[in-house]
């Protein structure tokens, strides 16, 4: 059976079924985190006993699989719930669990909560298909990528975790907020946090997020975001620090040479400039003449 989609798993939700084990994987945390959420909800609804705002939580155990053998995970999920029904066993670390083969007890296919004892979702960093309990996961289990969001799919996330705050976000901050470095789902919602606390919307806590915290950081982002009231306000914060200003008119100098060098290429039907792929700012927002500066 190959890798699962989370919209696969999540169809699989709607219809009340749920896989005996799920092994997540990945970097993007924030999609291991909402899909764990989506099968506790469909494993343990609020109000039943033992489940959420229930006995204690008596039905569910989250266990470190950097200090358990696999055997605690069999033994946990084959104990009957104290407070009845169904029993969610959620493993953190789960590519550090010793004797992970001991574990191939649990697979199963996927049936209603109703039919099953117990439920486990392994969280792992990664997975290693060069370790014969992969084979035996994507043979039985649910076995689901939570990979970091391709470049051209960063702004459809952005505008979706917007949406999920009430947030009416505007499409030049949204691109804006593709561009960030380090770049992952939690810090986008972080910085939509920041957001909601800017009632102006000035940008100041937003935007001045984004940056690394310097003058002429939040300077380039109003520049090139082409929102003039903005840039002159954040000149003052940085006009007087040779160490910053100096290397910022090199870049703009750099930036204005290769423009004028491309629109005479664009004139004369040559190709002499090459950009340099190392450019602070790509082509397309710095030396785009239909865009202007």
């Amino acid at each position: 059976m190959p890798k699962l989609e989370p919209k696969i798993i999540q169809r699989d939700l709607d219809l009340n079924k749920l896989w005996p084990v799920y092994w997540l994987y990945g970097s993007e945390r924030m999609k291991s985190r909402e899909l764990l959420k989506r099968i506790r909800k469909t494993a343990i609804p609020e109000g039943e006993s033992g489940g959420v705002g229930g006995l204690f939580g008596m039905a569910e155990e989250t266990l470190d699989g950097a200090e358990i053998d696999a055997s605690s995970v069999v033994e946990a999920a084959l104990s009957p719930s104290l407070g009845g029904g169904l029993r969610l066993i959620v493993v953190r670390d789960a590519h550090a669990m010793k004797n992970p083969e001991q574990i191939a007890e649990l697979f199963g296919e996927p049936k209603t909560k109703e039919n099953l004892a117990s439920v486990c979702v392994f969280l792992s960093k990664d997975f290693d298909q060069r370790k014969k309990i992969s084979k035996l996961l994507l043979e039985k289990a649910a076995v689901v990528p939570c990979d970091d969001v391709p470049e051209n799919e960063r702004e459809s996330w952005i505008q979706y975790l917007a949406k999920r705050r009430g947030i009416n976000l505007e499409a030049q901050l949204a691109v804006q907020l593709t561009s960030l470095d380090p770049w992952s789902l939690d810090i986008i919602d972080q910085e939509l946090e920041k957001f909601t606390l800017d009632p102006d919307q000035s940008g100041e806590t937003f935007l001045g997020g984004l940056a690394a915290g310097t003058g002429s950081d939040v300077f380039l982002d109003a520049f090139f975001s082409r929102d003039l009231k903005r840039t002159l306000r954040t000149v003052e914060n940085f006009a007087d620090q040779l160490d910053e200003a100096l290397p910022l008119l090199g870049l703009f100098a750099w930036n204005v040479r290769h423009l004028a060098l491309v629109l005479a290429d664009q004139k004369a039907g040559t190709r002499v400039v090459k950009i340099n792929p190392y450019a602070v700012y790509p082509q397309s927002m710095v030396l785009n003449p239909n865009r202007g500066i």
